[in-house]
């Protein structure tokens, strides 16, 4: 079976949502305002306080801070692209860049 070089090329919409652990049943859903190339790397995320998101769109080096009913707070341009983000207790934002790891309080 003979698989196209072109599929890498075809963009997909982003779509997260948010569903119950326990029922799966779906609480919010957000189509993001940005594509990805089918085989890029994805898109990370971190839970915040309040239960609020934090999106690494790793392609355009963007953090988008999601409220808790699925809509968009805020979207800022990062450089140099953080690849992972983690928050310790309820006010330390820690996030991992190529060659730092940054700290925040928030």
């Amino acid at each position: 079976m003979e698989v196209s070089s072109n599929l890498h090329k075809y963009n997909e919409p982003i779509r997260i949502e948010l569903r119950s652990s326990s029922t799966l049943d779906q609480l919010w859903s957000l189509l993001l305002d940005t594509t990805r190339k089918i085989g890029q790397r994805g898109y990370r995320v971190c839970l915040l306080k309040y239960d609020e998101w934090l999106v690494i769109d790793y392609t355009t080096s963007y953090l988008l801070h999601i409220s808790k009913d699925g809509k968009v707070k805020a979207r800022r341009s990062y450089k140099p692209t953080v690849h992972n983000a983690v928050l310790f207790g309820s006010n330390i934002l820690a996030t991992r860049t190529t060659n730092c790891l940054n700290f925040y309080r928030i």
